[in-house]
């Protein structure tokens, strides 16, 4: 198994801040749902033929 690395440094910036690396990668992850609910690129299917009058 690798061995896990201390980060005291991050750690302390985690409590002082935040994990502000999980928020940001929530806050894609909601807006990429809210993107796939709002945005529709499929391709419409054919109503029948088309007429000039």
């Amino acid at each position: 198994m690798p061995a896990v690395a201390s980060a005291p440094i991050y750690d302390r910036l985690v409590d002082e801040q935040g994990d502000v690396l999980a928020n940001a990668r929530q806050a894609a992850q909601e807006t990429e749902r809210t993107a796939e609910n709002v945005l529709d690129f499929r391709v419409p299917e054919p109503r029948g033929p088309l007429s000039a009058f």
